[in-house]
């Protein structure tokens, strides 16, 4: 009955995080940039994990499925790539491929219906968090993806429960995807089947379904990024306050339709830029406007927890990059894919990547290529800056950085 009331508790907090944030930026360079925020209730121990071409994969099945040793779906990467995990479980939450394939899995609470897996189709069905590192292991275009989205060969996709220390876990989510062209689209489950939107304005966030989203947006046509002119009343005239005016009644709170439109507004208003240092420079500030500090967004039935931005990363899918920032620390590193690529038929993880860099929690674990922290590298736009960080209660700094006083500095 007490293991039964947690997995309750957790799969009522699972439904209560609600926040997840991405966009598209396109440079005059046409180099297409896609940011995402991961917003959660508590700390997802996200890993990076990077795995070449031709690395096997094989399907887990649903129960019924297992039960009468039915074969699954197997296949092997037609494209490297690095994805993002949570909890040290295989969930792919967000990562690209070298070809400029991007894939988002966004948190989709109370309106996700995943598909039923007759026994004859088993061998053709991939679980809800396995799809997103099938659709980078498999395409390289939306384009690819949607022709193969009108097969009846598809894979079914099944809800997976995760499974840790005798508690259960329920993911409900829906998948952006979007490429090196700026196509997109955003593929729902619903009570009313598979539904593939055309993401026109490369932005997604949470519920409700995309289409609601899209009609919503309708409500702020009114926006401009100019202030108002003077309003003459009488004999007087009543200037703006200040610069901005023009966007008064973009929604400032943290709901997912409110994210949505204060995103797609300064994607849409912001000055254009050059190259993809600077859309990568852009996507990080647009996506401080929806960053989330921890305690602001709380639940009442969950007293002393709230959803907070635990990581952001900004995806250069024309130069194969994954830039990223954590709560912990704000500053910006990066993943080159080409760097960093494991041998065949292996992969490598960086455990807890995301959680802390600057103590032995931060570790590097290959599985079983052997890398180099310092492939890991701090971005900085043109200039190169000293980065300090105070040690705190920490009594040495972690590799590549030098002991200054009180604090672990990298130059």
């Amino acid at each position: 009955m007490k293991l039964l009331l947690v997995v309750q508790i957790l799969l009522h907090l699972f439904l209560a995080s609600k926040a997840c944030t991405e966009i598209r930026v396109t440079a005059k360079d046409s180099s297409v940039i896609i940011g995402r925020s991961m917003e959660f209730m508590i700390d997802l121990m996200s890993d990076a994990i990077v795995e070449p071409k031709d690395y096997p994969h094989t399907a887990i099945l649903p129960e019924k499925c297992a039960k009468i040793n039915q074969q699954p779906l197997k296949w092997q990467n037609k494209h490297s790539l690095v994805y993002l995990d949570a909890l040290h479980l295989p969930v792919g939450s967000d990562g690209q491929n070298e070809a400029g394939l991007s894939v988002g899995a966004l948190l989709f609470p109370g309106f996700s219906k995943y598909q039923d897996v007759p026994l004859d189709k088993c061998g053709s069905s991939v679980s809800s968090l396995e799809f997103p590192v099938w659709i980078l292991g498999n395409f390289k275009t939306v384009q690819e993806l949607r022709k193969a989205l009108k097969k009846d060969s598809f894979p079914l996709v099944w809800e997976q429960i995760l499974k840790k220390d005798d508690l259960e876990y329920s993911f409900e989510l829906h998948y952006s995807i979007m490429d090196k062209s700026g196509d997109g689209i955003i593929i729902e489950f619903t009570d009313q089947g598979r539904k593939v939107h055309e993401n026109t304005i490369g932005i997604m966030t949470n519920s409700p379904p995309y289409d609601f989203h899209m009609l919503n947006l309708r409500n702020y046509v009114h926006l401009s990024k100019y202030a108002h002119d003077p309003l003459v009343l009488g004999k007087d005239q009543f200037d703006p306050t200040g610069q901005g005016s023009g966007l008064l009644g973009t929604p400032g709170d943290l709901t997912p339709p409110s994210r949505l439109v204060r995103a797609a507004t300064l994607v849409h208003f912001a000055d254009p830029v050059q190259t993809s240092q600077e859309a990568v420079n852009l996507v990080f500030h647009i996506m401080n406007s929806v960053d989330i500090p921890r305690g602001v967004a709380a639940s009442h039935d969950h007293e002393g927890m709230a959803d907070y931005t635990s990581w952001v990363v900004a995806k250069d899918l024309t130069n194969k990059v994954l830039y990223f920032r954590v709560y912990e620390d704000l500053t910006i590193r990066a993943i080159h894919l080409d760097k960093v690529m494991p041998g065949k038929n292996s992969h490598s993880k960086w455990e807890n990547l995301l959680v802390d860099l600057w103590t032995s929690q931060m570790s590097l674990n290959p599985l079983p290529h052997t890398l180099n922290f310092k492939e890991l590298s701090v971005w900085t736009p043109t200039v190169t800056l000293v980065t300090c960080v105070s040690l705190g209660k920490l009594s040495v700094c972690g590799p590549s950085w030098v002991t200054d006083g009180d604090a672990c500095c990298s130059f």
